[in-house]
């Protein structure tokens, strides 16, 4: 590529020059230079407008130029203001590191990483994390406070009467002394960076080195047409959207941002960019679509995005491809399933998804936020015009003992309850909230959904309890947990029935057998959870489970999904019973233990009395 061709790429989407002519120069001697960009690492994820500058960086790579990625980790990790009235979050050293990790990977879906010459990947900390206090004065002494104050967004905190902190102020001079420290002979920026990277010129001539040219690349309005493209408003193209996402995004923009998305953000030749927006703007964002998305994933995968668009959303097909959404439950509530739908998004946003009629379950409506919904497998939601998913229901199924039946809660369930149970009894026995202040019907209502609607794996789950005689009464409830074999399971059963006591133990014991049955024996789950619920009176019953577990049980290595976790009552006795009783459970393989209770091996074990 030569310098013309090099300096042409540039007048396509830069913004300023600073100057043009040094710049110009320093392509001209036909030196390798060494072109820096410096990178955040607040957000681990680029977007289209990041890889303004990495297409730039690439063409000069293929030129012979180096390169330069400076991360800048210090003064990330230190509450960095950059460019914004106000101060960022602190980043934390392992978030820097895991950062920068998922950053590199992403780089390399621009920029050549083939050859060593081409490329060089620093952090700002490499330098300043050596430096003394003595060091650091030394530079900012070259730096006056009238130049420091004048940036724009110090003098903007000045006029609305905002406090300015001293770290916030000698950031942009550590960022500018990255360029000396990779004796950078271009920088490629942002025009939030101009202020630090001009800083940067000067410090290099303070020692002695030729100063950086300065290229600022154009900046365009994120897909909602307003702000700039950002993470965190959605607004983005990210480079790690897949093709599907990256066409519909760009399907959404305004039409008035077309032809800038076109010249800005693809490699589209000007004449072919002035024939697509001769067409209808439908047609002239595809034809975006399919260069942004071919730029990234090849022209073969813009096809098949193209066709898949035309064919799903232009005429109403829906796809044969549907991921799919693991529900535990098919009762909800119509928002409740939209925002299982789109965890990223609010509910908020999905409550107005709803009432401006974007979402359909099998073809029809939706159109209230309280609709309650009976879902069945295979079921298709449109969430929004490019989102479809194929339902799959996987509802636990229901325990039967001898006098009692044992079901999943389900959302219709709530208010019945509610009823049933008095409220001091389910914060007490069921629900643990987190602080002490009185809760409301509204509150544990909320905390019963929030059990009942996860989605897997699953962690917590909640049980009814009804008598074969009554079964649309409930008489108890239980809370179970199956992440942490530690924490407390929750069992309350009516205390007007008649021996409350015996009817907690018959469903304690169906739980926990049916869950033995879910868990690979051969786990440090297993051992664990065997040590919770082989409480002294239950522990024969639940040892005969074990035996009768089959072979292909006893091998399986995978736990299921949707592990219903165990119960069981007098916490604080169990744990003096296990520490007891039950050491080698977490020593020995379970099958050896049990072994030992056939009396196949010796020594006996201990008896739950502690004898032997």
């Amino acid at each position: 590529m030569s310098v013309e061709d090099i300096l042409a790429c540039f007048d396509r989407i830069t913004d300023q020059f600073l100057p043009r002519e040094e710049l110009a120069a320093k392509l001209h001697t036909g030196h390798p230079l060494r072109v820096k960009y410096g990178l955040d690492i607040k957000t681990p994820a680029l977007h289209i407008g990041h890889a303004v500058n990495l297409w730039l960086l690439r063409a000069l790579q293929d030129a012979g130029h180096a390169a330069v990625i400076v991360f800048s980790d210090f003064t990330n990790r230190n509450g960095d203001m950059d460019g914004r009235l106000e101060t960022i979050w602190n980043v934390s050293a392992a978030e820097a590191d895991k950062s920068i990790a998922e950053l590199t990977r992403q780089l390399k879906m621009v920029l050549r990483f083939d050859d060593p010459a081409l490329l060089e990947i620093r952090r700002s900390s490499e330098w300043y994390d050596r430096m003394g206090v003595q060091d650091m004065l030394d530079i900012f002494s070259l730096v006056t406070h009238a130049r420091l104050i004048s940036r724009d967004a110090f003098q903007a905190r000045i006029a609305e009467g905002s406090e300015i902190h001293v770290n916030e102020m000698i950031y942009p001079v550590l960022r500018g002394y990255d360029s000396c420290m990779v004796r950078a002979d271009i920088a490629l920026l942002g025009s939030n960076r101009l202020f630090s990277e001009s800083l940067g010129r000067l410090l290099q001539e303070k020692h002695k080195q030729k100063p950086q040219a300065l290229l600022t690349t154009v900046i365009t309005p994120g897909i909602d047409g307003r702000k700039k493209q950002s993470p965190r408003r959605h607004n983005d193209i990210s480079l790690v959207h897949s093709p599907r996402d990256k066409f519909g995004r760009v399907m959404r923009i305004p039409d008035a941002l077309i032809g800038d998305y076109f010249r800005v953000y693809t490699d589209v030749p000007p004449d072919a960019i002035a024939a697509s927006l001769a067409k209808s703007p439908r047609d002239a964002k595809a034809d975006l679509a399919s260069a942004i998305v071919a730029r990234y994933h090849g022209a073969g995968t813009a096809r098949t995005e193209r066709d898949w668009f035309d064919n799903t959303v232009s005429k109403g097909y829906i796809p044969d491809d549907l991921p799919a959404l693991v529900l535990n439950t098919g009762d909800m509530e119509a928002l409740d399933l939209v925002v299982l739908a789109r965890p990223k998004k609010s509910r908020g946003d999905s409550r107005r998804l709803i009432l401006q009629g974007g979402v359909s379950l099998n073809g029809r409506k939706i159109t209230r936020p309280d609709q309650e919904l009976f879902l069945k497998d295979n079921d298709t939601l449109q969430a929004g015009r490019l989102k479809w998913l194929s339902l799959r229901v996987k509802e636990p199924p229901a325990f039967h003992t001898e006098r009692l039946t044992i079901r999943p809660v389900h959302v219709r369930d709530i208010q019945s309850l509610s009823g049933s149970i008095p409220l001091e009894d389910i914060t007490k026995h069921i629900v643990r909230f987190s602080n002490r202040k009185k809760k409301t019907e509204t509150d544990v209502r909320d905390a019963f959904k929030k059990i009942i609607l996860q989605t897997e794996p699953k962690h917590e789950s909640l049980w009814v309890i009804t008598t074969k005689d009554a079964p649309d009464k409930p008489v108890g409830l239980a809370y179970l947990r199956s992440d942490r074999w530690d924490k407390p399971q929750n069992i309350w059963i009516s205390p007007e029935i008649p021996n409350p006591e015996a009817f907690a133990n018959e469903a304690m014991l169906e739980l926990s057998t049916q869950a033995l049955y879910r868990l690979d024996p051969q786990s440090e789950a297993f051992k664990k959870a065997f040590a919770i619920v082989t409480a002294p009176r239950d522990y024969e019953a639940l040892h005969d489970v074990y035996l009768t577990l089959t072979p292909e049980l006893l091998d399986r290595q995978i736990v299921p999904e949707g592990l219903p976790g165990f119960t069981y009552e007098g916490w604080e006795k169990l744990q003096q019973w296990r520490r007891i009783t039950t050491p080698w459970l977490f020593k020995e393989d379970p099958r050896a233990t049990f072994n030992k209770k056939m009396g196949l091996d010796k020594p006996h074990e201990p008896t739950p009395d502690g004898d032997v």
